[in-house]
């Protein structure tokens, strides 16, 4: 039997004339899977893990994707990339049930692959968007120093860690997170240079801390089930929140905080702050607690 590392050297090949002006560079089978970054002005990735621990990160500014596992289970791996008008399209399914790629061009799987663990390291050198789809497992999405263009995130029941610990290198229009039965802790949300903020959670613990400057006014969209949800908010920031009262929903403010009629809470500083937040909330019966830090 060939070696699966010629295997897939034999698919990038014949792939060739759809990924000009060069080929899509793959390791050899023992070592990390990856991607050499040719002429994309844009990156834009569809991530689906069905099972497993995911860890997104920044890599190396010439290389699209670095896969790496740590063996746990046993998997299938599907990864599809081309390159069309300078923008690369970035397909992987990751877990047991992926979609079946074979077949198609610009594609390969890596089937029984050692899986359980999984390491992307994408390039920090062209503008990202991101389509993450998670089910069950734990997911770890440390996006600092990219250039993050989109993020939309769907979690089933896991437990997620997103951070910014560095400024976000581009601008993100909306931030779009559905967290079903899980856990989610948000860090540094601030530094994604966000315009616009959505987050839906179902039954879990969520926590949302906008660290990072913030010299503009920006929408926050938050929408609890039932469950535990903490925000922190720098002195620095100005915020407004909207939020209807109902017997079953609990809002803790800040003691910097008015009440301003039935539905809105609005901070000291609001008006006069460079960095505005202005919050819409919906608790079903869920618990908010904004926190200054």
């Amino acid at each position: 039997m060939p070696r699966f590392g010629t295997l897939i050297q034999l698919l990038v090949l014949a792939t060739a004339a759809d990924v000009a002006p060069r080929n899509v560079a793959l390791a050899q089978a023992d070592s990390p899977h990856e991607i050499g970054r040719t002429t994309e002005r844009e990156l834009k990735i569809v991530l689906t893990s069905s099972f497993g621990s995911l860890m997104i990160s920044r890599g190396e500014p010439e290389k699209v994707l670095v896969l790496e596992s740590s063996p746990a289970s046993v998997s299938d791996v599907n990864v599809d990339y081309a390159i069309r008008n300078r923008i690369g399209y970035l397909d992987i399914a990751l877990g047991e049930g992926s979609r079946d790629n074979e077949g198609r061009k610009g594609s390969f799987k890596i089937s029984r692959f050692e899986g359980g663990k999984w390491h992307l390291k994408v390039s920090d050198a062209v503008p990202i968007s991101f389509d993450v789809q998670l089910g069950v497992g734990r997911g770890d999405f440390d996006l600092s120093g990219l250039q993050v263009k989109d993020f939309n995130l769907s979690t089933g029941a896991s437990d997620v860690t997103l951070s910014f610990d560095e400024p976000n290198r581009s601008t993100i229009d909306d931030i779009n997170i559905e967290s079903g039965v899980s856990k989610f802790d948000g860090r540094n949300l601030c530094n994604a240079n966000f315009k616009r903020f959505r987050f839906q959670g179902g039954v879990g613990a969520y926590t949302l801390d906008f660290g990072g400057p913030l010299n503009s006014e920006v929408d926050v969209d938050l929408e609890v089930g039932f469950g535990v949800m903490t925000m922190y908010l720098p002195p620095s920031i100005g915020a407004r929140v909207i939020y209807e009262k109902n017997w079953v929903s609990t809002l803790d403010c800040p003691n910097d905080f008015e009440e301003n009629g039935d539905t809105e809470f609005v901070s000291e500083n609001y008006y006069s702050a460079s960095g505005k937040m202005n919050i819409r909330l919906d608790s079903g019966m869920g618990t908010v607690r904004i926190r200054r830090h």
